[in-house]
């Protein structure tokens, strides 16, 4: 695949902010060596980052030409990065954001961001915190937060693990500037709610329960994550989706 899609967003510009994201938290040293898949339909690449903070924190940037999504000709482009804390009282960090042109149809940008309960429970200061920053960035585009999370309640996603304070929408091409903004202030208000835990004790259930919840998000990136239902219809190898979305050490 040489040519490049021609969407505006989510672009390798975000991959960048997600990687810088990273290398703050867990330092340069942490990434293992970037890795590639290519075809003459699709081109993906994956970084991941691995570290005493973050246990393994990934983003992938995935452009598909000429393929194929719900069985109908489509463009897209796609950015997702997932974020797993060694502390499983911390929450876990979900972006995805895809632009898709299907054959006959509007470009349509699907954007969802959330943190995980990796334990079970998501602390509602943190819930509160994060719902916050991007409360403020919708306001300042003068736009409503709560209309952009009015799919997120009670839909199971991440595997029943989602904290439910994030957005999930559908936006239009022109919503790119909005949506960049959310992917900035969702990055820093996840950087605060990891610095304000880090002398956080967790117990031995907390580990337990995590290891548990890991196994329900890997069914879950198997079944019904975008991506990987994307990657099935073209061809795209699981190991892609393996390398930056599932848990650390956690079997289905």
């Amino acid at each position: 695949m040489n040519a490049k899609t021609s969407f505006s967003f989510p672009t390798k510009d975000q991959l960048e902010v997600c990687r810088k994201f990273y290398e703050t938290v867990n330092g340069a040293a942490s990434f293992d060596q970037g890795q590639h898949w290519q075809s003459d339909k699709y081109a993906a690449e994956v970084l991941c980052s691995r570290g005493e903070k973050l246990q393994k924190a990934g983003a992938a940037m995935l452009r598909l030409e000429g393929g194929m999504v719900e069985e109908m000709p489509a463009d897209l482009s796609l950015l997702q990065t997932m974020a797993w804390p060694t502390n499983p009282c911390i929450p876990g960090f979900i972006i995805m954001a895809c632009s898709s042109r299907i054959e006959g149809q509007d470009v349509m940008v699907t954007f969802y961001t959330d943190l995980i309960a990796q334990n079970g429970e998501a602390r509602q200061n943190d819930k509160e915190l994060f719902r916050a920053a991007l409360s403020d960035v919708c306001a300042r585009h003068a736009k409503s937060l709560e209309e952009y999370q009015s799919f997120l309640a009670g839909r199971g996603m991440l595997g029943g693990c989602a904290a439910e304070c994030g957005t999930l929408y559908f936006f239009e091409e022109s919503d790119a500037a909005l949506l960049e903004d959310i992917i900035t202030a969702a990055l820093r208000a996840y950087r605060r709610i990891i610095e304000s835990k880090t002398l956080l004790k967790p117990a031995e259930k907390d580990f337990t329960s995590m290891q548990d919840n890991r196994r329900k998000m890997v069914e879950w990136i198997l079944t019904e994550d975008y991506g990987v239902k994307v990657a099935r219809q073209n061809n795209i190898p699981i190991e892609v989706m393996e390398a930056y979305g599932f848990p650390p050490h956690a079997h289905s």
